[in-house]
């Protein structure tokens, strides 16, 4: 789509902002992620590009 037309709460922008909502409602409906809502920092480390620190 060239233009969003939902409302901010379905902007991939704003649900960054509020990922660990968006991941439990994503767990809790069964639906896959969509990794441009994810923020860097963890999509980093869920594809190993990052070793966490221990």
């Amino acid at each position: 789509k060239m233009f969003h037309l939902g409302s901010n709460s379905s902007c991939r922008q704003h649900i960054h902002l509020h990922y660990k909502e968006y991941q439990q409602r994503c767990a809790d409906g069964n639906i896959t992620e969509n990794e441009h809502a994810i923020p860097r920092d963890v999509l980093a480390v869920k594809k190993g590009q990052v070793k966490l620190a221990q």
